[in-house]
């Protein structure tokens, strides 16, 4: 896609099919834990549900990557009509905006509690997943949860972010198509710095 052609580009280029709410899917897979009275059974329920539980947590990390590197690649393509933006015309309330991002960034030190209570074992966080969350916590409230962003020019990106150049942009929209149908969101960790210099 080059600045010629782009007469509109889409507000998700299909990430959303590989993510879910984290709140909503944490809290259901943490109820049939708890539903057991026995610890040892609640211990092997979480240790099946594990690797789904780390799987939504990535790409709910990623999605939020995912979000800030398509920002940055369409920007490149100059002033642009944005397409299927679900939030446009809504109404931005600061709190409700940020809540799903504060409760991903506060759910890695309940994992790592939990993983330390019912495996016995050490849950590594990725300082930089933390950043990405807080990022994009950032990206939400300073474009109002997206309820006026009608082309690339209302987008407004964090501190941190640059303009990439034509090759790097092509990289991370080739990278970004990839992860689409792999569905493996966290892998855009690859091209996080060619957007971000921090």
């Amino acid at each position: 896609m080059t600045n010629s052609t782009a007469q509109t580009v889409l507000f998700d280029p299909g990430y959303a099919q590989h993510t879910t709410i984290l709140s909503i899917s944490a809290e259901y897979l943490y109820a049939s834990i708890n539903q057991f009275k026995n610890l040892g059974q609640r211990k092997m329920k979480f240790k099946m549900l594990y690797p789904q539980i780390t799987r939504m947590v990535d790409n709910n990390v990623g999605f939020c990557l995912g979000s800030l590197l398509w920002a940055t690649y369409i920007k490149t393509l100059g002033d642009v009509q944005i397409e299927g933006n679900p939030c446009l015309g809504g109404t931005y309330d600061r709190e409700e905006t940020v809540e799903e991002a504060d409760y991903s960034i506060e759910f890695f030190e309940r994992l790592k509690k939990d993983v330390k209570y019912y495996l016995g074992t050490d849950y590594q966080v990725n300082p930089t997943c933390v950043k990405v969350l807080e990022l994009y916590k950032e990206f939400l409230t300073l474009n109002s949860g997206f309820v006026s962003t009608k082309t690339t020019n209302d987008v407004v990106l964090p501190q941190g972010f640059v303009t990439p150049s034509k090759e790097d942009a092509e990289k991370i929209h080739t990278k970004i198509q990839t992860v689409i149908q792999s569905g493996n969101l966290l892998d855009l960790l690859e091209v996080f710095e060619l957007a971000y210099k921090g």
